[in-house]
């Protein structure tokens, strides 16, 4: 009974012993797994936050990552808040009231479960943003359809700027009439009206925050970004002697209408003479709004009669011509559509056209009819539905006019202005390719900047009309149009006095 009793005894004293050894080889087990968790988390930080300790749960922290660097786990976020109040209260509450501050989009905060303690760190944490300017205004952003995106102070700068450059590229009387839905009435007289205009792009209005140095804080500002983009490269033009407005516009690739707009307070009529060293923005437009304007536009326009008879006279004698039926050239009245895009043209489209004059075919006798190789005189233009886009002496030393058509971006077919025969072809520098027609009566026609080589080999008689080549960008140009000529005995004489401009 007494030996039973004492083995009893020993085996309750191994077994006390044995759950002292468990309990402390767990202990030591979970403490060596939470440090090792620690070990595991442990980030490199930009300010040098240090864990202090270690927690025996996990509890939530906030890490504040500037893109993927971590800057500090925030102890305290009301504090982080109260600091960025006391910056604003300071230093923008004057010019931005009513708006918060936080932080520029790279900057963004990330909750985690985490066992270590981190050093209070947070005015650290908060002068890390503020001297490296990720601080950022509440401010209204601006999203374009096609991918654009501003922050502006206010959306009545927007709206101002915005309604700017679209009256940069219509009338404010045809703006005011459009946008009150008043019904535009047809064209009665020769001339254009804008009878209609639409931007491309949509915007979405939202809050964003942005740094100071990112936000457009006034119209002036947002109108610059419109017109020439988000960092545009500023050019400017100094006027020569002669120089027309035009004339510069073309040169530097630029509307008439966008030249004046950029220098509305040195430029206030296109006919304006314009003093020599006066400078000039001519910077590129590279606008995230496309502007389209249609307007109506009525012109006369001459109807060419068809190529005249010639008719055997056996009572002339051979190479002796008499003229039977003079020719004259018909009228009608022509109405277009015509489209532009931030004040380039795009399309045009005959919309009406009605004859006043019906064109007469001139008769003449010939002792033996052959196809002549002199030309009758009268002139056309070089081409189609074509509008002049620098005229006679536009620039120092243009004597001539360049022509572009109203469709296809300025390009299309280049015709003889009258008949003749190829007295030259081929390709420079400065005119690229060109044709020189010699009318066999003093007169001669200049044709350059075409695509190709001309169409017609040398020696060849061309019709009046006949298609000789098309326009294209060779040589010396800064956009797509002919270069006209026309020389008499040598000498450069005004075109628009023979085409009738």
């Amino acid at each position: 009974m007494n030996r039973n009793k004492g083995i009893q005894i020993g085996l309750i004293l191994v077994a006390l012993v044995a759950s002292i050894f468990l309990g402390q080889w767990t202990d030591k087990s979970q403490n060596t797994a939470v440090s090792a968790l620690e070990t595991l988390e442990v980030e490199t930080n930009v300010i040098g936050q240090a864990v202090i300790g270690t927690l025996s749960s996990p509890t939530k922290v906030k890490k504040l990552y500037d893109k993927d660097q971590l800057i500090g786990v925030i102890k305290n976020q009301r504090n982080v808040e109260l600091l960025l109040q006391a910056v604003y209260e300071n230093e923008y509450k004057d010019e931005f009231p009513d708006t918060t501050l936080g932080f520029i989009d790279d900057i963004y905060m990330v909750e985690e479960l985490t066992y270590s303690e981190y050093e209070d760190m947070d005015q650290e944490i908060f002068d890390y943003v503020y001297e490296e300017d990720r601080i950022a205004i509440q401010v209204p952003k601006i999203e374009f359809s096609n991918g654009a995106t501003i922050y502006v102070k206010q959306v009545s700068d927007f709206n101002k700027a915005r309604e700017m450059f679209i009256k940069s590229y219509i009338s404010e009387d045809a703006y005011n009439r459009l946008i009150n839905n008043e019904k535009v009435p047809p064209l009665k007289t020769y001339g254009e009206q804008e009878v209609d205009f639409s931007v491309n792009e949509s915007i979405v209005i939202s809050k964003g925050y942005a740094s100071i140095d990112n936000i457009y804080l006034n119209d002036v500002e947002v109108l610059n970004f419109l017109s020439f983009g988000d960092e545009p490269e500023y050019k400017t033009y100094e006027v020569q002697e002669f120089d027309m407005i035009e004339g510069i516009a073309m040169l530097n690739a630029l509307s008439v209408n966008q030249l004046m707009s950029m220098n509305s307070d040195k430029i206030s009529s296109e006919q304006q003479i314009l003093a020599p060293g006066l400078e000039l923005n001519v910077t590129e437009f590279n606008s995230p709004l496309n502007v389209v304007v249609t307007k109506e536009r009525m012109v006369e326009e001459v109807i060419h009669p068809e190529d005249t008879i010639y008719r055997n006279d056996p009572s002339l004698r051979e190479g002796l011509t008499r003229v039977e039926v003079y020719e004259e050239k018909g009228l009608r009245d022509v109405v277009y559509k015509d489209i532009y895009v931030n004040d380039e043209p795009i399309e045009s489209n005959l919309i009406s056209s009605k004859t006043t004059k019906e064109p007469v075919r001139g008769v003449v006798l010939v002792g033996t009819y052959e196809e002549p190789r002199v030309g009758s005189g009268n002139f056309a233009w070089p081409m189609n539905n074509a509008r002049i886009i620098c005229g006679w002496y536009c620039y120092a030393g243009h004597a001539a006019v360049d022509v572009a058509s109203r469709s296809n971006r300025g390009y299309g077919p280049v015709y003889a202005s009258d008949r003749g025969y190829v007295a030259s072809r081929g390709y420079d520098g400065s005119r690229g390719y060109y044709v020189v027609i010699n009318h066999n009566n003093g007169f001669s026609t200049y044709y350059y900047h075409l695509n190709a080589p001309g169409y017609v080999p040398l020696g060849v008689t061309v019709r009046k009309g006949e298609q000789i080549g098309y326009v294209g960008m060779t040589g010396r140009t800064s956009a797509p149009h002919v270069h006209f000529e026309i020389r008499y005995n040598g000498t450069k004489v005004h075109p628009c006095k023979y085409i009738g401009c």
